[in-house]
């Protein structure tokens, strides 16, 4: 009783926290918010799995008519599991994010989300 407790409260602060659970996946992401009102802040996370290969995330927003991105270089397995990147004052628009994993043999993954702001 007491251990299926603990996982239940451990499951809790995974959800609570929002952060993505270790898995299979070298890269995963967060966009805040996900729709909105125009001009807006956006904050993008990148979650990503420590490995040696890893050199950079790219992060990139773009809705067509405008566009915006940031690259942010990792040192290997000991770059920090978490990055963030701040996009100011985004106009209307319909955008599509996207976040690429970039290591010592090409693109090792990557992440796409919508955002809307009206």
């Amino acid at each position: 009783m007491q251990v299926t407790r603990n996982r239940m409260a451990l499951c809790a602060v995974i959800v609570a926290l929002g952060c993505p659970a270790a898995g299979e996946e070298a890269l995963s992401g967060r966009v805040r918010p996900s729709f909105g009102a125009a001009p807006s802040d956006v904050v993008i996370q990148a979650f990503i799995e420590p490995n040696e290969l890893n050199r950079s995330v790219t992060f990139v927003v773009d809705s067509g008519s405008f566009y915006t991105s940031s690259m942010v270089e990792l040192d290997g397995e000991r770059a920090p599991r978490a990055k963030e990147v701040r996009f100011r004052m985004l106009p209307a628009g319909s955008y599509q994010v996207r976040l690429t994993l970039t290591g010592t043999d090409g693109e090792r993954g990557y992440f796409v989300r919508s955002l809307e702001l009206w």
